[in-house]
């Protein structure tokens, strides 16, 4: 059965959203209606691109922003908000699936920050958007309890007209102040305490993080800030995830696991030289990476520890021997793909907890890097370092270290910086590759404001 086509013009009623899903969903009401109690069913309609293009520019609770696929969901099934793999993976045996589509339905998930890490918990929207392989789709997810059918309906039709509703046009407010905790001498001061400890064969490597608290004259768009972010991070991932009062956002460029069918891959993305506009000052700083000793050796960490972890669940685990080069608009890194088969009964969720959390953002050997962190680190805000994806009832997914990110709760924009230290690394320079990793996401809140705006320092409570 096709999709319903409509028109929607720029100054339509807002009811036109509500009216479209009507008409859409209704040859699927009976099959709703005759579903068995208890059951855990989803609606998938081919969506009009202009309905994509309202909610695109309206308000999620969850996204997801890759170059090949968009992610929008509002609202959280009763009962599916937080789970663990064993739910997930038992609502997937019993899931109902109707609809013009195939597409498998998708749940939302995120794990703690390293050093905690911890299991993934997952989220079932109850009205998602997705944009994919050239199609646009709308798939609906509910718990069918003793209520009628109707009642669900009108439940997602409220979610789907909240999701399409315009956004608010206001500009952006400007910066009031900024600061920064640590400050610039506590943070050489950890940095040699941390290459203290690598020469003293504690660990080999340690990743240490800053923050910097931006506060605007008025409360944060993360919607907003979400699509510019998006317009400007090319390769990566944007996403928006809920995190205590308020919200995760990130444009990460590195990404924990992926998963298509059996095959798996983890990027290992360690190392780090800036960008510059001269390209043969470019090309030097991307030679003197290659050439750098210490970030070789960071980077080759990562590498290992990656393909050791993916040989326990991975057949035909393998990486190419030299590292490639991602380039990002202010930073570039060493870059190696580290690929594998998973073995029979292993899936997405089994490789986020053999991976998480990487060497890259925690430390090399894992368990005495994180001891030394929770006596030392301060305590990370939101999912700084944590996990953030998405996977479909049939396993496939992606999930990406939480990185070049801010918690927003009201007018704060929480931003964090973390940079891998080795026994050699030197103080300031770790400071300068933090403040490039702070700029991606402090360019989007405005980058000329903030540089003119107050700012000031203080330490963070240990």
């Amino acid at each position: 059965m096709g999709a319903i086509a409509v028109q929607i013009k720029p100054h339509q009623d807002r009811a036109a959203p509500g009216d479209w899903l009507d008409s859409a969903l209704a040859p699927w009401m009976e099959a709703v209606a005759t579903a068995p109690g208890g059951s855990l069913l989803s609606v998938t309609l081919d969506l009009p691109d202009a309905l994509f293009a309202l909610a695109r520019d309206g308000r999620a609770d969850r996204l997801w922003i890759a170059p090949k696929d968009e992610f929008f969901g509002a609202g959280v099934v009763a009962g599916f908000g937080d789970i663990g793999a064993d739910r997930w993976r038992a609502a997937c045996r019993r899931w109902l699936q109707f609809g013009e589509r195939s597409l498998a339905p998708i749940a939302f998930l995120t794990a703690p920050p390293a050093p905690l890490g911890g299991a993934a918990r997952l989220s079932l929207p109850e009205v998602l958007l997705r944009r994919s392989e050239g199609c646009c789709c709308l798939t609906l997810t509910g718990f069918r309890d003793s209520r009628p059918a109707a009642a669900l309906s009108r439940q997602w039709s409220e979610r789907f007209c909240a999701l399409t509703a315009p956004a608010s046009q206001a500009p952006q407010a400007a910066v009031e102040r900024q600061e920064d905790a640590p400050d610039r001498d506590e943070w050489r001061a950890r940095v040699r305490r941390a290459t203290l400890a690598i020469r003293a064969k504690t660990f080999d490597k340690v990743v240490l993080a800053r923050r910097r608290v931006v506060t605007l004259r008025a409360p944060i768009d993360a919607d907003a800030l979400a699509r510019r972010m998006a317009q400007a991070c090319d390769g990566g991932r944007v996403l928006k995830m809920p995190s205590h009062n308020g919200c995760t956002l990130a444009a990460t460029p590195e990404l924990l696991a992926v998963k298509h069918g059996r095959a798996l891959v983890s990027h290992a993305l360690a190392g780090t030289a800036p960008r510059f506009s001269a390209p043969s000052d470019d090309l030097q700083a991307a030679q003197n990476l290659f050439a750098s000793a210490k970030e070789r050796r960071e980077h080759e960490l990562v590498v290992q520890s990656i393909a050791g972890a993916l040989r326990e669940i991975c057949d035909d685990v393998r990486h190419q021997p030299e590292p490639g080069l991602m380039k990002l608009p202010r930073l570039q890194h060493l870059w190696t793909p580290v690929a594998g088969i998973l073995r029979e009964n292993f899936d997405l969720l089994d490789a986020i907890a053999a991976l998480h959390p990487t060497p890259a953002v925690l430390g090399w050997p894992k368990a005495p890097a994180r001891a030394w962190l929770r006596e030392t680190e301060e305590r990370r805000d939101g999912l700084y370092t944590g996990v953030a994806g998405w996977i479909d009832a049939e396993g496939d997914g992606e999930a990406a270290v939480v990185l070049r990110c801010a918690e927003i709760v009201g007018r704060e924009a929480r931003l964090w910086a973390g940079a891998g230290i080795m026994a050699e690394s030197d103080p300031d320079a770790e400071w300068a590759e933090t403040e490039l990793k702070l700029r991606t996401f402090l360019d989007g809140l405005g980058g000329a404001a903030l540089e003119r705006s107050p700012q000031r320092s203080r330490a963070l409570p240990k």
